[in-house]
């Protein structure tokens, strides 16, 4: 894609791993804004900037609820591109590996490296504090700004770079070839077909024996691809005590082709019946980790 220094919204603060994701997509003469992750969202929709990037799903950790959450909830956000991102998590601090004493990153950063967080503290002869924050970079910020010679954070190298801090050990992630997928999100656009291109939709089905399997039966009948099928609890029925899930799933494929264009109306004109609300979130280019 080509822009005309589009404005773009990415999890603050700067340096973040979605921050290097909108650098990758968009090209380093984009108007760059860090956000909170809803933020973006909003503004995205609210027409404040055009475009905005979040993470959807890691390798070792799956899906990020939080972004299903929130594009879900606002209309006329669609997704316009996807974006792979290695992952590779460094400890950093001011000071030395053997004063490390607590790590500050995001939650998902500290599940990716887990297990070498627990051998550092058997390497250390000492239990390791781990502190969530909202990004990883924020977890720099922090470490970066604090007196405390124990202080590190879980960043990139980047980070590292941008707030001064020296990586004593690399690759902390446990898995080796970590990734994360980043959903970039517009107003209103859907891209034209490429040929080789992914559909996400979103739907609420009917608490009725059957719905979920007939909903999807209406894609599969024709012969297309589920990629990710992701559900989120939408509500609670406080009569039944049941909650009810909202469905997240993407398909190879454009909304044009023939195939996912009929299976999408089939599911509309079932409204009220099998489905309560089917949405387009968006057709896009496939992309991939060469890209």
């Amino acid at each position: 894609m080509t822009y005309d220094r589009p404005t773009v919204g990415f999890l603050q603060p700067e340096a973040t791993f979605t921050h290097l994701a909108a650098i990758a997509h968009f090209g380093r003469d984009a108007i760059f804004e860090p956000m909170e992750s809803e933020a973006i969202c909003q503004a995205v929709q609210q027409g404040e900037i055009e475009y905005g990037v979040l993470p959807i799903e890691n390798l070792l950790e799956g899906t990020v609820g939080a972004t299903l959450d929130f594009v879900g909830a606002r209309d006329g956000i669609n997704v316009v591109a996807e974006v792979f991102l290695p992952i590779h998590h460094h400890l950093l601090t001011k000071t030395s590996l053997e004063q490390v004493t607590r790590i500050y990153s995001h939650p998902q950063a500290l599940s990716q490296c887990r297990r070498s967080i627990r051998r550092l503290s058997e390497e250390l002869g000492r239990e390791i504090e781990v502190i969530e924050e909202s990004s990883t970079a924020r977890g720099a910020q922090i470490a970066a700004a604090s007196e405390d010679p124990g202080a590190a954070a879980l960043a990139n190298a980047v980070a590292a770079m941008y707030y001064r801090l020296k990586v004593v050990r690399e690759n902390m992630e446990d898995g080796s070839e970590n990734a994360t997928r980043f959903w970039v999100l517009g107003h209103n656009e859907t891209p034209d077909t490429t040929g080789g291109d992914k559909t996400t939709i979103l739907f609420d089905i009917e608490n009725q024996p059957g719905a979920l399997v007939k909903v999807l039966t209406m894609f599969s009948s024709r012969g297309l691809n589920a990629t990710m099928l992701q559900s989120r609890p939408s509500r609670l029925d406080q009569r039944e005590g049941l909650w009810e899930y909202t469905f997240i799933v993407e398909y190879l494929g454009h909304i044009t082709d023939s195939g996912l264009a009929e299976a999408f109306a089939e599911v509309e004109a079932g409204l009220g019946t099998i489905c309560k609300r089917i949405r387009l979130l968006g057709s896009y280019p496939r992309s991939s980790m060469a890209d």
